[in-house]
């Protein structure tokens, strides 16, 4: 995964925060337990949040215990543990979804990059084929995303073509959370727009060295010599599918994590926009904070729920 959804620790309680970190090393932990200290270092803060869903959505039951760090034998933390499938899950999903990133770097990087992530690859395959045998659905969304990503960005269509095979993973990820049920389809859309959220952000990130290196980025259309006007326009594509995660996300029935989440999606989504795609260009006239939150649920009207 990508790293972009992370929660806003400023505006987190502690005891939200100390929570949030439980589940992170709750997540790192299973990673383990269940395919080995290698696997651990594909842990990311999305498949964190993506475990957080799946036990509010599926109301599951935790517990949080004091261990010892994976890394750090001598260091205890505290650790999440749930009764359902939240951690397998989510931990299946960073070990697909990193062995396939590795294929795309050994077709994409130079050399350098290509040999290590050859290397990497070996070393995840064993952890790859067993996630797949727990989830081959995961494997088969993943492949098929990996591919129409390729085709996509050969055609170069533009911004809404080379976003969709992420966002219809994501969105499949989402929906896998809660099959069926009123809820169902609310994951769906909501994964949808997360996940164009995410390879959007991660367009932006890459843009200087994707027209520095010649790589396809779809952002590069509306680059004319100046950087800072190209991200000004990414910052309002952006914001616009972020009042989409928000009015999404709203009609969700969350059972617990919902503080942690409620931040990362009101406004840890739109400080990560801030850091890495405005104000890293915008230095000597950056905007008030105001202008980076996201659409209050206030302003949503009803007409444009049901639409959802």
């Amino acid at each position: 995964m990508f790293g972009y959804l992370r929660p806003l620790k400023d505006e987190l309680k502690m005891k939200d925060y100390q929570l949030y970190k439980s589940v992170y090393c709750g997540l790192c932990r299973k990673l383990k337990k269940d395919f080995g200290l290698f696997a651990s270092m594909t842990l990311s803060y999305d498949c964190t949040v993506l475990a957080m869903l799946y036990m509010s959505v599926r109301n599951d039951r935790c517990s949080v215990k004091a261990k010892h760090c994976t890394f750090n034998p001598i260091k205890k933390c505290m650790l999440c543990e749930s009764e359902g499938n939240a951690f397998a899950f989510a931990g299946a999903v960073s070990v697909i979804m990193s062995y396939h990133k590795l294929k795309d770097t050994m077709n994409d990087g130079g050399l350098l990059k290509k040999t290590a992530a050859f290397f990497l690859r070996l070393l995840l395959l064993r952890n790859y084929r067993k996630s797949c045998r727990a989830y081959p659905e995961i494997d088969k969304n993943t492949a098929e995303m990996m591919k129409k990503q390729l085709e996509s960005e050969i055609a170069d269509k533009g911004i809404d073509s080379a976003s969709e095979p992420t966002a219809r993973l994501i969105s499949e990820l989402c929906r896998h959370i809660c099959p069926s049920g009123k809820d169902s389809h609310v994951l769906e859309v909501f994964g949808y727009y997360v996940g164009r959220w995410i390879y959007l952000m991660d367009a932006c990130d890459d843009i200087e060295r994707d027209i520095k290196d010649k790589n396809y980025n779809p952002f590069k259309k509306k680059y004319y010599g100046n950087i800072e006007n190209t991200m000004k326009y990414c910052n309002d594509v952006l914001n616009m599918t972020s009042a989409r995660i928000v009015m999404s996300y709203e009609l969700l029935e969350l059972n617990s994590y919902k503080a942690i989440l409620d931040n990362i999606i009101y406004s840890g989504l739109s400080a990560m926009q801030k850091k890495l795609v405005t104000d890293r260009f915008d230095k000597s006239d950056k905007r008030k904070a105001d202008y980076y939150n996201l659409l209050d649920s206030s302003i949503v009207s009803e007409k444009t729920r049901n639409s959802i």
